[in-house]
């Protein structure tokens, strides 16, 4: 193989790295997605309510609905004029001395403006008598109409990326289908002649290839993933990769990007003609990141092999960088405050893995889960997250709030 070239941008900063890749992020395109699998997706268009919420003056307790002046007068067994069930169109009180029986979620009557839980009644033949300590006020278990929100009112913004609560909102309005980012097609690829697949009984010296499946995991709604696995053979990868890089949107690749004898992915992603755009970011764990883009301007990450590595860059870089091709709203950086005082000499940002909680203030805490070096990936079931602890500080106390990245999904 060809001597490795100098990339333009070796050694960087966690920050440079940030935007040399968030700079190559470009707009994905629209497409119709059905409600019911636009769960994950990122909004392409405004949601406005199409009438009032509620759209009418809305009974809050099962009970009964009566004229608030009835009341004042020092009426306090009302007769029943009749029963108005959830769905039903609006009644109307014929008199202040009467009541109507109603549901929650159904309309209140007309003429009424006070609804009594029914807790608070006694029921006699044809008439409600109000319990001695029941407290009666105009307006009381009524969600008026418009309350909410008025018609034509802004209920989800473009770029939003849709939770249930969302869903429901959508489907409240009559969306059936709705106009969000399509996800891109990414190749998810896995390097290195010691692994073997996830159902196969390895050798005493292979392992199973678990960052793909984490990978997949954590890009789930974020994208359409394929999953690839390569020898570390230079010829056989650039066959793979030419292939791949062609085919796909975006590549991520976990393995052979370090300066090993046998980490050939840099050399043959030069060979393809991906060029290199930042090589190595002063970080731990994951000092071996390798960035570069096709000639046709396609994203290709090189993440370090070790799977501690690769779970924090593909958080750390890769979900954001398709959350910003997506177009989605950023979101406020969450952090947490270290349960304890924590040292770490060397100059380079650390990823600390951490295990959330909260104090009697409400505050989020974060508890450090160091792990065994960056081949402990089991220790990271014990961890929500990672703080990101900046390069220069050497001692972070107890108390101090650092930026916080969870886990996809948590």
């Amino acid at each position: 193989m060809a001597p490795r070239k100098t990339c333009d941008n070796e050694n960087i900063t966690v920050e440079e790295a940030e935007r040399l890749i968030a700079d190559r992020a470009r707009p994905a395109s629209v497409e119709k997605a059905p409600l019911g699998a636009a769960l994950g997706r990122v909004l392409r268009e405004e949601i406005r309510a199409d009438r009032d919420l509620p759209p009418f003056a809305r009974v809050t307790m099962d009970g009964i609905a009566l004229a608030f002046a009835g009341f004042e007068r020092g009426t306090t067994a009302f007769k029943l004029q009749e029963t108005q069930r959830a769905g039903a169109p609006a009644t109307r009180l014929r008199d202040e001395s009467s009541c109507i029986a109603v549901m929650t979620g159904g309309v209140v009557p007309e003429g009424c403006d006070c609804v009594v839980q029914v807790e608070e009644t006694e029921r006699f033949a044809d008439y409600f008598a109000l319990r001695p300590a029941a407290r009666l006020k105009r307006g009381q278990n009524i969600h008026r109409q418009g309350s909410d929100r008025p018609s034509g009112a802004l209920l989800v913004r473009s770029g939003t990326r849709l939770l249930p609560p969302h869903i429901a909102i959508c489907a409240s309005v009559g969306k059936s289908e709705l106009a969000v980012s399509a996800r891109p097609s990414v190749a998810l690829v896995a390097t290195g002649d010691e692994l073997v697949d996830v159902g196969a009984q390895p050798l005493s010296h292979q392992i199973r290839s678990s960052n793909v499946p984490l990978m997949a995991a954590a890009l789930e709604t974020a994208s359409r993933s394929s999953p690839f696995r390569l020898p570390d053979d230079p010829a056989r990868m650039r066959a793979s990769l030419e292939d791949i890089v062609r085919d796909f949107d975006v590549v991520v690749l976990s393995g052979g990007v370090s300066a090993g004898e046998f980490d050939f992915v840099p050399e043959v992603f030069e060979e393809i003609g991906v060029s290199c755009l930042l090589r190595k970011v002063r970080q731990r764990p994951g000092l071996p990141l390798w960035f570069g883009v096709s000639p046709e301007g396609k994203p290709v990450f090189g993440l370090p092999g070790n799977p501690v590595s690769t779970t924090v860059a593909v958080h750390r870089y890769v979900l954001p960088f398709l959350a910003r091709s997506s177009l989605a709203l950023p979101e406020e950086g969450e952090r947490a405050a270290l349960s304890e005082d924590v040292e770490f000499l060397p100059d380079l940002t650390l990823f600390l893995p951490v295990k959330l909680s909260s104090d009697q203030d409400g505050r989020l805490l974060a508890e450090p889960r160091p792990t065994n070096g960056s081949g402990d990936f089991a220790a990271l079931a014990s961890s929500d997250g990672f703080v990101e602890l900046p390069r220069g500080s050497r001692r972070f106390p107890k108390g101090s709030a650092w930026r916080l990245w969870r886990w996809s999904g948590s």
